[in-house]
Formats: C-alpha cells, sequence, structure tokens
C-alpha cells in the first residue's frame, strides 16, 4: 500500500489534473490540482476560457470538481473560489482557491487520510520547515 501513495519528496514528478465543470454556463475548465484538504483545495490553470472571466464574476462561482486521487470519486464533489492569484504570466495564468461546498463526509474522511498518511511520510525536519 505505501508504495501506491504519493509521497511528499517524490510529489514533484506527478501531476494530477482535473476538470472544473462550471454549473450555470457548462463550460469545462482544464487544470491542475496543486494541494488539497477536506476544506477546500488550490489548483492552478492556464486555460484560456478561465481567462475570458474577470476576477469579480469569479469570485464565489460554484464549480464541479472532477479529478483522480488515488481512486478517490469525485463525482458529486462541489465548491466555490474563495482567492484568486495570478501565476508567473498574469495575462495566461491563474492559481485558484475553492472551498468545497459538497462533500460527503466519507469523502472528507479519505481525503484526511490521504493527506495524513502522505505527510506521515515526511522526514520530521522537513516538517519543521514548512
Amino acid at each position: 500500500m505505501k508504495d501506491v501513495l504519493l509521497r511528499r519528496a517524490e510529489r514533484g514528478n506527478h501531476i494530477i489534473p482535473m476538470l472544473l465543470h462550471d454549473v450555470r454556463s457548462h463550460v469545462v475548465i482544464k487544470a491542475v490540482l496543486l494541494d488539497i484538504s477536506a476544506e477546500g483545495l488550490r489548483c492552478f490553470s492556464n486555460d484560456r476560457r478561465l481567462m475570458l472571466i474577470r476576477d469579480e464574476a469569479l469570485y464565489d462561482k460554484v464549480f464541479r470538481l472532477e479529478f483522480d486521487l488515488q481512486d478517490l470519486n469525485s463525482g458529486n464533489l462541489e465548491g466555490r473560489v474563495v482567492n484568486i492569484h495570478p501565476g508567473k504570466e498574469p495575462n495566461y495564468e491563474r492559481r485558484l482557491g475553492i472551498l468545497f461546498t459538497n462533500i460527503s463526509p466519507i469523502m472528507a474522511r479519505d481525503i484526511n487520510r490521504i493527506v495524513w498518511i502522505d505527510t506521515a511520510n515526511v522526514p520530521k525536519q522537513a516538517r519543521a520547515k514548512r
């Protein structure tokens, strides 16, 4: 089981793609998962469809989230955008903070379990530097 789990030291070698489905307009935006917890996630996108949406209109926008993280079924997972940061190229990239609005207790438990096991593999010296 340990060899299946992503270790933080190896995480840089893994890209976890995700899709943001706009609930109202049915637009699908491609992104990459950066960080996740039971409360929400951070993602990065350089999708041109996301660049067409002004920041003011993007705040509190609800997305249905789809990603594949260690066989975790993200079927009914929804979240709203709570913060927006530009990427290195502000005209082409954005980092989004998304707070989950619809998450089952079982899925929250599974996410916490994945994150806890992942950080348990990090040496104590590396945890102290965070």
